[in-house]
């Protein structure tokens, strides 16, 4: 296998450098040896022989001693009798300094002194050691080669036995497959993990983003909140930006119009912080959002609200709008909580509605926040219904046959004391939280049917109706009573409640509906088609219009179950004698599919916008 002969070569070379290291260790050493035992030579041959005697054994082996020499060997000459002192000769001379192995001669007097170097060396007691270490190495390596062999024989074994099969698979070894497809199952594992985690944290990313508008949602503005009130707070501002006109958007133009109408809301908010880095944008409702900015400056506040303002004043001139938004402001304080910042805020916001279009309003104290507003919504409207201040817009329906007869749609706006127009839904708000609804809805009323017969014009005029009418006892006596001042004006007034109202309270909508025929009035049910129970508003209530809803008008191009059910709506309203009109054209696509399917009206910003009528 190739792993087993990776092991044993690698072992191999291992081995080999070892041994060759200590063979050049112990060589290095015995020249060391040598050239020590050189100089001891050159130390005898500097002695003075002059006498046989002196080439005595004894006399020789005093020079030993008292020169401190390890050897004199010598090989003597005399009268052709050859004579050999000395112990034998060391087997690496001839290894590493073979001319050491020759005879050297010494001429002392008449004598020729031949002598050949032989001795024992300090370096043979590092050898044995040397030879000692090689063979225990060379013992582990084998015993470490059988261990490992008996090893890989185990795993073959268990191999064998896991892939019930004694063959090799292309004339590879199992292991080696079995780890190429381990190794493929732990990429393709790592990369799971990878896509995973990746996953994770788009979902992450979803669960704190609003999906219309890109920004951060609510639940991701608690979070921070909760994090900010934890650390410095010095110079952190909240603006609160409410939407005004989404309500009435989804009603007249559909939810469609209303998203594209808080994106637009949302990217001038978000242009304006793009100069404030650490500013944080939040979308909390449908049509309110939290602007929180860390270490602004009081200064520097009214510079924000300013440029807010006019920017949604852009938006509301290019659109025709009433408002575009209303802006509240606080700044964070020590020992303060979520729910405080939040109240004063939204009193500041609540403030800047009862002032002008568009107006921002700056609220810095918890004392009488929600007091303050209160009041001054409450002077506000106090004013509003004292002095009449109320606009009229109207918005025209346009006929698709000679049967229709002509019909324009009225809406109530409100003003302030300086003429400027104030939110329609705010106004509702305010007023039934203060308990003015009922005398609001009655003086907005006897404007309207005042206001109306004095046009002279032959048009169907349809007047909204709120709950309240289905909810107060009272209020349809005093209706019938004020109809009955007009009476050339009743047979051309319709009353329209959305069709949510009329099932929430269906027994009392039928006496309404009894009440306002013998009026001889018009009914009509708007946003008909958004609920389970249309086509029992049919039998109960008997209207004499249907208005479909915007929703549905909106998705028709693209939708053909919601063109199936339009044409259901418009057959069945038909056989019921019921007229059917299609709220929120925008498009020429919509209002031919809609005249293909036979509806009688058609209102939308594509056949006429709201205009003043007084």
């Amino acid at each position: 296998m190739k792993g087993l002969r990776t092991f044993f070569v690698v072992n191999a070379l291992l081995f080999i450098a070892l041994w060759g290291g200590l063979v050049s260790v112990h060589v290095q050493l015995f020249k060391q040896d040598l050239a020590h035992e050189n100089q001891q030579i050159n130390t005898l041959l500097q002695l003075q022989l002059n006498d046989d005697a002196q080439l005595k054994q004894t006399y020789l082996q005093q020079l030993l001693e008292q020169h401190k020499l390890s050897f004199i060997s010598t090989q003597l000459a005399i009268d052709n009798n050859l004579a050999l002192v000395g112990p034998p000769q060391h087997w690496l001379v001839e290894l590493v300094e073979p001319n050491k192995t020759k005879l050297q001669t010494i001429t002392v007097d008449n004598y020729q002194v031949n002598y050949k170097p032989s001795f024992e060396f300090v370096s043979d007691n590092y050898l044995k050691l040397y030879l000692t270490i090689a063979g225990i190495c060379l013992f582990g390596y084998v015993l470490t080669s059988l261990l490992f062999l008996r090893s890989i024989s185990r795993v073959k074994s268990k191999l064998k036995t896991l892939l019930n099969t004694e063959r090799y698979v292309d004339e590879q070894p199992v292991l080696g497959s079995v780890g190429e497809l381990i190794k493929e199952q732990k990429l393709q594992l790592t990369q799971q993990i990878r896509e995973q985690k990746h996953a994770i944290g788009q979902l992450e990313k979803q669960v704190a983003l609003d999906p219309l508008t890109g920004q951060l949602n609510r639940h991701s503005f608690r979070q921070k909140m909760q994090s900010l009130l934890k650390s410095e707070l010095k110079d952190t501002v909240l603006f609160l930006v409410r939407a005004s006109q989404l309500q009435e958007i989804n009603k007249v133009r559909g939810h469609q119009a209303g998203d594209e109408y808080i994106q637009e809301v949302a990217n001038i908010i978000d242009y304006n912080r793009k100069e404030y880095h650490n500013s944080l944008l939040y979308r909390l409702l449908g049509a309110e959002f939290a602007l929180i900015i860390p270490r602004l400056p009081a200064t520097r506040i009214s510079q924000v609200a300013q440029n807010l303002s006019a920017s949604f004043s852009d938006l509301s001139h290019r659109k025709q709008m009433q408002s575009a938004a209303y802006i509240g402001i606080t700044e964070f304080k020590n020992g303060d909580t979520i729910e405080r910042i939040i109240t004063r805020a939204d009193a500041a916001l609540e403030i800047a509605q009862s002032l002008s279009p568009n107006a921002w309003e700056l609220v810095l104290e918890d004392s009488h926040t929600l007091e303050s507003s209160e009041l001054q919504w409450h002077t506000t409207l106090s004013s509003l219904l004292t002095h009449q201040r109320f606009r009229i817009a109207s918005q025209a329906i346009q006929s698709l046959h000679r049967t229709m007869p002509a019909y324009h749609e009225v809406f109530i706006r409100f003003l302030s004391e300086d003429q400027q127009q104030l939110p329609t839904e705010t106004c509702l708000v305010m007023a039934e939280r203060l308990g003015l609804i009922a005398k609001l809805e009655q003086s907005t009323l006897a404007y309207v049917l005042q206001t109306i017969a004095e046009q002279n014009a032959e048009y169907r005029w349809g007047i909204n109706l709120s709950k309240l009418v289905l909810i107060e006892p009272s209020f349809c006596t005093w209706l019938s009573q004020e109809l009955s001042k007009y009476p050339n004006l009743q047979s051309r007034v319709v009353f329209e409640l959305e069709e949510e109202v009329l099932n929430l309270h269906l027994s009392n909508a039928k006496k309404l509906f009894e009440i306002l025929r013998k009026n001889s009035c018009h009914t009509a049910i708007a946003d008909f088609g958004t609920g389970i129970g249309s086509f029992k508003l049919f039998k109960e209530l008997k209207p004499n219009y249907v208005k479909i809803s915007s929703d549905l008008v909106q998705q028709l191009a693209n939708d053909k179950s919601n063109q199936q059910l339009v044409g259901m709506l418009v057959e069945v309203s038909h056989r019921l004698g019921c007229q059917v009109i299609a709220q929120g054209v925008e498009t020429l696509e919509q209002k031919q599919l809609l005249e293909s399917m036979y509806v009688d009206s058609l209102q939308g910003y594509l056949i006429a916008r709201p205009k003043l009528i007084h």
